[in-house]
């Protein structure tokens, strides 16, 4: 399986959060943590950003019912 990163900026376009609010979830371990890939860069893996949006959809479902 291949794998893709994506920076901040296209995360900020997905997800419904600040980018503030990302990184208190990086340091509480409840959002996917980056991967650097520069000195003062970094990205996410795309599939735990996908994976991460599921389980936001299905725990909002499951609270629902």
């Amino acid at each position: 399986m291949q794998k893709r990163l994506i920076p901040m900026k296209e995360v900020l376009d997905r997800v419904p959060l600040s980018k503030t609010e990302i990184y208190r979830r990086i340091g509480a371990g409840r959002f996917p943590s980056p991967v650097r890939i520069g000195e003062r860069r970094i990205a996410f893996v795309e599939a735990e950003i996908s994976t991460w949006i599921s389980d936001q959809i299905e725990k909002s479902q499951d609270t629902e019912n």
